[in-house]
């Protein structure tokens, strides 16, 4: 929904380059949609470090928090979307890896706090993506069967996360995913705008 994986790049290079090392892309999938302390576990052995995770996790939120407050977007076609979900009366809830505090700092900046029923986040569940659990908990609480329901996702971990779920699932690509093969998923889609994503809403 917005384009947070930006400035996680952003943030997580500079971390990088205060010690010595580069980050590169191949780092950068293997972090994607995993929890906030895997990933600074993760770092950590890129990194050849020791670190506390809090102190890595307090050094990273004060560049990221200032970088969502003033820089980060929604991703093009998101406000059609909505419209489109709330006038066929189709229910919506997000699941991310992300944790609640950061995902409330962009749902207030752009007017989407009250969008969808509740928000499942990384520090609600016990393990990130593409383990199903924060997609297992989303269905749980909106009540309704995995197999109605359509996961969106920018990376090949969360899309194996709504598939592990049972939900049927739609890749939309970023800038860092677009070489990953996303045949899995049930529909790939080039943004938020593309008509294959509603017709497969009004036709499944």
């Amino acid at each position: 929904m917005f384009d947070t994986e930006s400035a996680y790049s952003v943030v997580q290079n500079s971390m990088s380059e205060r010690r010595g090392k580069v980050f590169t892309n191949e780092i950068k999938m293997a972090l994607m949609g995993k929890r906030a302390d895997e990933v600074m576990k993760l770092l950590n052995g890129f990194w050849g470090k020791n670190e506390r995770v809090e102190d890595l996790l307090k050094e990273q939120d004060e560049e990221l928090v200032k970088l969502y407050e003033n820089s980060v977007e929604k991703m093009e076609g998101l406000d059609d979307l909505i419209s489109f979900l709330d006038q066929n009366n189709i229910r919506k809830c997000i699941g991310t890896s992300s944790r609640k505090f950061l995902a409330d700092i962009l749902l207030k900046k752009h007017g989407l706090a009250d969008a969808f029923e509740f928000v499942i986040s990384g520090d609600m569940a016990k393990k990130g993506k593409p383990d199903p659990e924060i997609y297992n908990l989303c269905v749980s609480r909106i009540g309704e069967p995995a197999s109605e329901c359509l996961v969106l996702e920018d990376s090949l971990n969360g899309i194996k996360s709504g598939i592990a779920a049972g939900c049927h699932t739609c890749a939309i690509p970023s800038e860092y995913t677009r070489d990953e093969d996303f045949s899995i998923a049930t529909i790939l889609s080039d943004s938020l705008k593309d008509k294959t994503i509603k017709d497969f809403i009004l036709n499944n």
